[in-house]
């Protein structure tokens, strides 16, 4: 007997598998509240340089001695420079520009954030972008690294560590005493976070019979957009970064406990050869579920795993195989630097940041519900490139109306922002199903693995793409990101309409060669449980963060 046989005597979501998923909900809401909390501790405040000599210097002008200031020594072309104004013994005036070293901020939206603390401002912009891209650096290597260990080690012995490490890098971020130590902290954050939400979303997936994988991918989804949701609260509430990171790391506590509740995967254990304690667990499922099963169906186990023998480097073996390995790379890189460009971006548009954030949320959740209710009707293909389609005109209007609107319709650039945002984040949706119909069984969880790399180098991506914007003149500093990320989705539609098969009704493939064939026209409805169930395995790399 398998493994997922056994489930459905047991229960396939049972009162024993719903407390176990409960707990492993809790990790992507913590995901969510510290991966996107940089919109606000790293929101870059309105600024100008610092008035020599004045050491009661604020940002807003205290009287009118105080703004003849600001209107002498500031050049109303950069809030980067000080301007040094001479004038000779014949009454010729004389002005020099040059660069400050310190800066006043505006206080009145935060009142402390990484930005202002640490001077991330004008020559030093970069660092910014650099405390953001650590943290998502640490998350690439994450995925990439530590699904190995768990595979090796166990999920539970990773789970623990990861989140041990998680809250400790919480905790000590609230006092960081430099840039430095600051980086080093976001990127062990990063890691770890990598490593619990691999392990929490695969112990909650291998104790849920093939029937219901499905609908745990969309409640993890839900529970990230939560996380989202209580960024925007505690954020709008906190306005000091230290206070608002104390806050979401106290939060994230929670997780030291999980190794209370959340046992060893059974199927990993029976995959390892522990036999004793999977039957332990697996009997203590069944009692709390209420089921009765007999030692001899315990006993008929079968080792569950799938023996793979093709490699890798298959799906590059040929011209066709690696075009289309190739495009599926690009399609998550294209929603993946989108998708986090806007949620990086959203400081800049109109309108209140937090209410921002929480329209942008529930325009992610909405783009989940509308998934899930029509990625049977339309197919794979079509409403993925209809995402892309929706989310590249989106972008397109906001383009327009930032070069053309007047200011009073720049209220226009927030609504189609999130339209954008919906669709983007529609097309994510799609990925995950339509990514486990194009990879073969023998190397779908390697292949589904390695796009979500792809979309982690996305991610990584992200934050420079508004720090070149500011290297451009006038409006084409606020565009230009908009602009990048509008390109990289209709290169993505178009590779993915010209070079990726549909997969609706068609045999999910089991061998490279089945997948290559695919498109071809043969072939009969794929069971949605047979994926779930081909996805389910000892090497499993999936994002817990982006799972439908």
């Amino acid at each position: 007997m398998m493994y997922d046989d056994l489930l459905k005597k047991i229960g396939e979501f049972g009162w024993y598998q719903k407390r176990i998923f409960a707990v492993t909900c809790m990790q992507p809401i913590t995901s969510g509240l510290l991966l996107l909390i940089s919109i606000f501790t790293m929101a870059t405040p309105p600024h100008r340089c610092a008035i020599p000599g004045y050491t009661n210097d604020t940002y807003h002008q205290q009287n009118d001695y105080h703004g003849n200031l600001i209107n002498e020594s500031i050049p109303q072309s950069s809030s980067c420079l000080l301007r040094n104004t001479t004038v000779d013994k014949y009454g010729n005036m004389t002005s020099l520009e040059y660069k400050c070293s310190s800066w006043v901020y505006d206080t009145s939206i935060f009142t402390s954030t990484f930005v202002t603390e640490f001077d991330m401002v004008c020559g030093n912009a970069t660092l910014k972008s650099n405390a953001v891209m650590v943290l998502f650096l640490g998350l690439l290597f994450g995925y990439g690294l530590l699904g190995n260990i768990a595979d090796l080690f166990g999920r539970k012995p990773l789970m623990v560590v990861s989140n041990y490490v998680f809250v400790i890098c919480a905790y000590l971020m609230v006092w960081s005493p430099n840039y430095t130590v600051l980086l080093v902290l976001r990127f062990f954050l990063g890691l770890s976070m990598g490593g619990q939400a691999l392990t929490c979303y695969i112990i909650g997936v291998e104790f849920v019979g093939p029937s219901k994988r499905r609908y745990t991918g969309v409640i993890s989804n839900l529970t990230w957009c939560l996380g989202l949701l209580m960024i925007s609260l505690f954020g709008y509430l906190i306005r000091n970064w230290r206070y608002l990171h104390l806050t979401a790391a106290i939060f994230s506590s929670h997780l030291l406990f999980f190794f209370l509740i959340i046992p060893e995967s059974p199927r990993w254990l029976l995959t390892k050869g522990y036999t004793v304690k999977a039957r332990k667990i697996i009997n203590e499922i069944a009692k709390f579920n209420k089921k009765i099963i007999s030692e001899t169906v315990i006993n008929a186990l079968k080792d569950p795993a799938n023996v793979t023998t093709a490699k890798f480097w298959k799906l590059c073996s040929t011209k066709k195989r690696s075009l289309r390995t190739f495009v599926i790379y690009f399609m998550w890189f294209a929603v993946s630097v989108s998708y986090f460009g806007i949620m990086l971006n959203l400081e800049s548009l109109v309108g209140d940041i937090y209410l921002n954030l929480v329209l942008a949320t529930i325009a992610e959740a909405a783009s989940y519900m509308v998934v899930i209710l029509t990625v049977e009707r339309l197919g794979r293909k079509r409403l993925l490139c209809g995402c892309l389609v929706l989310g590249s005109i989106a972008l397109i209007a906001v383009i327009l109306i930032i070069l053309y609107a007047p200011s009073d319709l720049k209220w226009l650039m927030t609504g189609f922002t999130l339209l954008g945002q919906f669709g983007i984040n529609g097309a994510f949706g799609v990925c995950w199903l339509w990514t486990s119909e194009l990879f073969p069984t023998e190397l779908r969880n390697v292949g589904i693995g390695t796009s979500s790399a792809s979309a982690r180098i996305g991610s990584v991506v992200a934050p420079y793409l508004k720090l070149l914007g500011s290297l451009m003149p006038g409006r084409f500093q606020e565009v230009s990101p908009f602009i990048l990320f509008c390109i990289v989705c209709i290169v993505a539609l178009v590779l993915t309409l010209l070079l990726l098969p549909e997969t609706f009704h068609q045999n999910l493939p089991d061998t490279v060669e089945d997948a290559e064939r695919l498109g071809d026209g043969n072939g009969e409805a794929v069971d949605e449980k047979e994926i779930a169930a081909s996805m389910l395995g000892p090497e499993v790399k999936r994002d817990a963060s982006f799972v439908i």
